[in-house]
């Protein structure tokens, strides 16, 4: 179950990838069905917040160049209701003509003739029949249309029209084209419009579609600088006004081929060029909400409360704020901005050259970039903890929102950025999510596998690079401890069944505790054998030590035990324990029916040696000559130099006294003189050494290893030794 649950995890390692393509795949197919995609409704957020938070910090200082006659709720109190009159419109023309304006652009469309009746139809009585047809000579001869277009060509004025991409409706005469898009274009198609009178696009200067489009949440962020019409390019009313300011009479429109159409890419009229998409449309620099020109009511106007030359050098929009009038649109700052306004920002930023785009090649550069950022999003998050990927994702999130925004600031370039997040935030989700399933997964094989065999300060330790620990086998250095309880075959003849599991739960506990505390690994329990080992499932370079050390507390614990066994009637024990440091194999072993996590090879076997040799040579700790000399804050009395049954190889044994920052000096002392009769013996100087191990016998009678030793010399004295006599001990028995 754990191994199907592995290889799960593992071939899940590719299925970011194609979740990720699918998600990019989806976004590219709904961005080109159109603003209607989940996607873009989502980037309208991040672009609003962007737009504003972008105003918030910079000066935003009223437009320099245009001003806004603003026919507000009080011009509409003071001088009728709408629509005015076109002598009215002709008076206020008249007015800016005064003032100096250098251009006056309408935000309207004065598509029907306004009708002047002298004589209503209820007064027609009063009058013969001859008076009513000089009164309606008069009335043609006096016609308000013509007073408007009289004053439009006393100054430079552009008119406004409507352009329909529904309706094939056509009223009016257009004004001049800017000229004919290629056969393959993309710009934006209206069927029919609604225009000027002809009498009033002819007194023009020139003229200008009023139409915007809206994205699909109904703020408009956007709007085409020209359209197409019968074959024909138009300018907005924006356009035209600023071509009519500049004395422009042609604007040089650049197309680039993008695949098989050619898209429009910018829009030359000063030195720095409109940059446009593809359907000729234009982002609106916003800088704030309403008020980022100058508004003077149109009733001020009409009252003569400029004064001459004011306005001198300005274009000015004439348009509407009022509520009633309908011509209030919804931006990125607020709900209920005037249309005008819209119309005035779009021709300041021609005039500066300041616009924000999208490059035609965006949608190629953002694959490209995704799938870079996806690769790297892999190997960030590939086998990470989920601390680290929290972490990472965050990092990764502000990186990205930080450096959109500051290609927005410091170059103009708008790139969408939601479906670049969902992305991050579907390979972390995706990532987290197996994350956790794998260190689940993981902790419960590593609890499974280890759990009986090392403290749970291992566990924790392992979880945190869990890839570097298997159950596979493996050869490193390690040492082992084998301990037995003496004569134990002796004891549980004496005890019944229950008082031998007690005697040996009282044992075990603590014993294994000590092992445990020493970072020490559980081989096996064998009656009252306990067999662990040092230096793996987790690498450990002190091993020789702990382990040593761990020795030198189970014989502490096991006097203690027998003194406590001692008060529930239970026989006194004692333990030999046998260490050795070397080259072993560790893994999960043995067959498919039980396996095991344990050590095997040489090494362990004379582990298991010393261990039986305790008894021989007196002592309650018998190391390998490795194990003590790894364990460099111990001090050790030699031993023997000796060689087990069956093998022809010599080592030397030791046993631990203590640490050495414990010992007193009387030790070692004792320790020094000991050490140089062992000199004394193998250079053959048989009586002196003898003297020297019976000083210390008489001083310490408890040691075996001088006895020992004393009985060896009077065995040797009496033999013939050869000359390569290296004075190692072969033991016959195990």
């Amino acid at each position: 179950m754990e191994d199907t649950d592995i290889k799960l995890l593992a071939y899940s390692k590719h299925i970011p990838v194609v979740l990720v393509a699918l998600i990019m795949m989806f976004w590219q197919l709904t961005t080109q069905v159109g603003d209607r995609s989940f996607l873009n409704r989502l980037d309208y957020i991040f672009y609003d917040w962007r737009l504003q938070l972008d105003a918030y910090f910079s000066s935003n200082e009223p437009g320099k160049d245009v001003v806004i006659i603003d026919i507000d709720e009080a011009s509409i109190l003071k001088e009728g209701r709408w629509p005015w009159s076109r002598i009215k419109i002709a008076a206020l023309v008249e007015r800016l003509r005064e003032a100096e304006a250098t251009v006056v652009a309408f935000d309207m469309v004065l598509s029907e003739a306004e009708s002047v009746n002298l004589v209503p139809q209820y007064d027609r009585g009063l009058f013969t029949p001859e008076e009513l047809v000089i009164l309606e000579r008069a009335a043609k001869s006096w016609r308000a249309d013509d007073i408007l277009a009289e004053q439009l060509t006393t100054l430079d004025s552009v008119l406004g029209f409507f352009l329909h991409t529904e309706i094939s409706v056509q009223t009016g005469i257009l004004s001049e084209p800017l000229g004919s898009p290629p056969p393959d274009h993309v710009l934006i198609e209206a069927r029919g419009y609604t225009a000027s009178l002809p009498d009033l696009e002819q007194a023009s200067t020139g003229s200008g579609f009023v139409t915007t489009f809206p994205d699909a949440d109904g703020v408009i962020r956007r709007t085409p600088l020209v359209m197409a019409v019968n074959e024909y390019i138009y300018p907005s009313l924006s356009l035209a006004a600023v071509m009519t300011y500049l004395l422009i009479d042609e604007v040089e429109q650049d197309f680039v081929q993008v695949g098989e159409v050619k898209a429009l890419s910018q829009i030359r009229l000063t030195d720095e060029p409109a940059k446009t998409d593809a359907l000729g449309r234009v982002l609106i620099p916003y800088q704030m909400g309403r008020g980022q020109f100058r508004y003077i009511s149109a009733w001020r106007l009409l009252a003569g409360d400029l004064a001459p030359g004011e306005l001198s050098g300005k274009l000015a929009f004439v348009g509407t704020s009022a509520i009633g009038l309908a011509d209030l649109v919804s931006t990125p700052f607020e709900t209920s901005f005037p249309g005008v306004e819209v119309h005035a920002v779009v021709a300041q930023s021609l005039l500066s050259g300041e616009f924000p785009y999208r490059p035609v090649w965006e949608p190629g550069a953002l694959l490209v970039f995704q799938c870079v950022l996806l690769i790297l999003l892999i190997l960030l998050f590939s086998g990470r903890r989920p601390v680290v990927m929290v972490v990472s994702a965050l990092i990764v999130t502000l990186v990205l929102v930080g450096a959109n925004t500051m290609i927005w600031s410091q170059w103009h370039l708008e790139f969408p950025l939601v479906s670049t997040l969902m992305i991050t935030q579907g390979v972390f989700g995706w990532y987290l999510v197996t994350g956790f399933i794998r260190e689940y997964t993981t902790e419960r094989r590593l609890r499974g596998m280890f759990a009986q065999y090392v403290p749970p300060e291992h566990i924790s330790h392992m979880l945190d690079n869990p890839e570097q620990y298997s159950m596979e086998g493996e050869s490193k250095e390690l040492t082992v401890l084998f301990s037995d309880i003496r004569s134990f075959t002796t004891i549980s003849e004496q005890l019944s069944a229950s008082q031998l599991k007690k005697l040996l739960n009282i044992y075990f506990t603590p014993i294994t505790e000590a092992i445990f505390q020493n970072d020490g690994t559980i081989d096996k329990y064998v009656g009252d054998m306990v067999m662990a080992f040092w230096g793996a499932p987790v690498a450990d370079p002190l091993h020789h030590e702990k382990a040593v050390m761990t020795a030198i507390q189970m014989q502490a614990i096991t006097r203690k035990i027998s003194t406590d066994l001692t008060k529930e009637g239970l026989p006194h024990i004692r333990i030999g324990i046998g260490l050795n440091t070397g080259i072993m194999n560790v893994g999960d072993m043995g067959s498919e029916y039980r396996k095991a996590y344990t050590v095997l090879g040489d090494a362990v076997n004379l582990g298991s040696r010393l261990e039986g040799l305790t008894k021989f040579y007196g002592v309650d700790i018998l190391v390998g000559e490795d194990t003590a000399r790894g364990a460099e804050s111990i001090t050790f009395r030699f031993c023997d130099r000796l060689a087990v049954k069956g093998k022809d190889e010599a080592i030397n044994a030791y046993e631990p006294i203590g640490e050495k920052a414990q010992l007193t000096q009387t030790i070692l002392e004792r320790l020094e003189r000991y050490h140089e009769a062992i000199r004394l013996y193998r250079d053959r100087q048989w009586q002196q050494a003898d003297e020297l191990l019976l000083t210390l016998q008489l001083e310490e009678p408890d040691c075996r290893l001088y006895q020992l030793y004393r009985e060896r010399i009077g065995e040797l004295r009496e033999r013939s030794l050869p000359d390569d006599w290296d004075g190692v001990y072969r033991h016959t028995t195990k």
